[in-house]
């Protein structure tokens, strides 16, 4: 199959404008707080709190926020930036006149650059003084007098905590902690249960045709379906839970469900066993799984990040990713957006039954609920027992470096709230998405409700995949994060286009060239 696939040619200068290179050492640095007194008064002060949430997330947080004012006295005057590059925009922008929020949410990348402008403040300062606001105790739990807890770092999920404390660091290379985890979501393979129910009962089916676990019986699992649907004749119809195929809807006869509909897929050569959202996420986390390493920060020295992922300690463990990726598209197994003709995601084709199964984040799941089948949820596949990796994606808090000492507690006060004594409220609802950042939001009463609620459509799929993050990913699998630093972002967006330019047979089939190729645009972040 042949598809239309865009490259990237925009210059890195480009990116650098945004205050995004790699260079420039460890720049100027974030300020402290240790002389905050976290006991100041901050009732009738007024905090600002930036987001990039879109209408149903600040559904749900907005009531938490008026919850905060009404516990405090501390007025939050919330706004929404439209998407989590306007926010950054608006952050760096505003950087010079110290016209930004006093907190926002931000990733890890977008963190390096506050902190290179110095509008970022430490929070090791507030962590070690935040038990002097402690005025009263409830199940082991330390509260202040307006009822807003006293934060427990510690109970924090280590992958959360990590990408907070990769980002600055001291003389001896540990790093400053610099967020607070807030929402965090991952990715999950989603799949037509109708049809994968039916498959179960049938004895000639069921032990060639499942749910993959690793990429292996991803391809076997492949293989063995398109032998099936071309026995079938499936292209182009409908088939029924009695096994037959229809031309229509119209034809079941009484009593026979639809399990698969392939009425927009015409041959074998439009459909595609998997799919896969995010190229990024899917280079990155391949990377991984077979062993490699995508990025590493100098941590002693410069504070300066690079891409190594072609380096010679991981270039061959990253094209034994490559020849994996290459080697489920030469049997038509595998496909991402530009496979299908789209420019982002795989939901539309998912939902027409170009694919069967499709990774996705977690906080998208509503995309990919149709009206012909009931979608379902599993972890995404694997290498090996020894390489279950899975991204976990979603921003932090931050403290700026702005207005006075009792904004600046105020907006501490905030950050505690929402990222932990509330997390578990948040989280619980339906319409968030995310996952609890702590064992105390994940035991929360809301949580614990929401977990063990009945749901239907989108909201049963959602709620299966925290369940998945919360008993598969936690258990089994490792929830990476990779740094964040100064040209992070403009490393992301060059390795995105590798599963296209494999797919799309550039640089005559050659998987080395390919990263050779990318590693010249990225020149800025290779060691030398």
């Amino acid at each position: 199959m042949k598809f239309k696939f865009l490259k990237s040619f925009a210059p890195l200068a480009m990116v650098a404008m945004m205050g995004l290179t790699a260079c420039g050492g460890k720049g100027l640095g974030s300020a402290d707080t240790d002389n905050l007194d976290v006991n100041i008064n901050t009732r009738g002060t007024t905090i600002s709190f930036w987001t990039g949430f879109g209408n149903n997330i600040n559904a749900v947080l907005e009531p938490l926020l008026q919850e905060f004012t009404a516990k405090t006295g501390i007025i939050v005057e919330y706004e929404s930036k439209g998407g989590y590059p306007n926010l950054q925009t608006a952050i760096n922008l505003s950087a010079t006149k110290q016209a930004y929020a006093n907190v926002a949410v931000g990733y890890p990348d977008h963190f390096s650059g506050y902190i290179t402008q110095n509008i970022q403040l430490r929070l090791d300062g507030l962590l070690k003084n935040d038990k002097k606001r402690a005025k009263s105790e409830k199940d082991g739990v330390s509260y202040d007098a307006d009822g807003i807890m006293c934060l427990n770092y510690d109970d924090f999920y280590e992958d959360y905590r990590l990408e907070n404390e990769n980002l600055e660091f001291k003389e001896d290379g540990t790093g400053y902690k610099l967020g607070l985890p807030f929402n965090k979501s991952s990715e999950v393979m989603v799949y037509n249960k109708d049809f994968m129910d039916w498959v179960a009962k049938q004895d000639n089916l069921k032990n060639n045709i499942f749910v993959p676990q690793t990429w292996a019986q991803v391809k076997s699992v492949g293989l063995a379906l398109k032998e099936f649907f071309a026995s079938k004749g499936v292209y182009g119809r409908i088939m029924g839970d009695d096994g037959n195929v229809y031309a229509e809807d119209s034809n079941l006869p009484t009593g026979v469900k639809k399990i698969l509909d392939m009425i927009e897929v015409p041959d074998a050569e439009h459909f595609h066993l998997i799919s896969y959202d995010s190229t990024e996420n899917m280079f990155i986390t391949l990377v991984r799984q077979y062993g490699g390493t995508y990025t590493e920060v100098d941590k002693t020295k410069t504070g300066v990040g690079y891409a190594v992922f072609n380096d010679a300690a991981n270039k061959d463990k990253t094209l034994a990713a490559m020849a994996m990726m290459r080697d489920l598209w030469n049997n038509g197994l595998i496909g991402i957006a530009a496979t299908f003709g789209e420019q982002q995601y795989c939901s539309n084709p998912f939902k027409a039954g170009k694919s069967l199964f499709n990774i996705g984040s977690t906080g998208g799941l509503t995309n990919v609920v149709g009206t012909n089948f009931k979608t379902w949820a599993a972890p995404i596949p694997y290498a090996d027992e020894a390489h279950r990796f899975v991204i976990s994606q979603g921003t932090n808090l931050a403290l700026f470096n702005k207005g006075t000492d009792a904004q600046k507690v105020a907006g501490w006060k905030l950050m505690v709230y929402l990222s932990q004594q509330v997390n578990g409220a948040f989280c619980g609802n339906e319409k968030s998405g995310y996952f609890p950042t702590c064992e105390f939001a994940t035991n929360s009463p809301e949580y614990q409700e929401y977990i063990s609620s009945a749901f239907s459509g989108a909201a049963a799929l959602q709620q299966e995949a925290s369940k998945i993050n919360s008993n598969t990913y936690k258990a089994n699998f490792n929830r990476f994060v990779d740094p964040g630093f100064r040209g992070s972002s403009s490393i992301r967006t060059e390795v995105g286009y590798i599963p296209g330019y494999i797919f799309a047979g550039e640089y005559g089939n050659n998987d080395q060239a390919i990263l050779n190729a990318v590693c010249t645009k990225l020149s800025d972040y290779i060691k030398s």
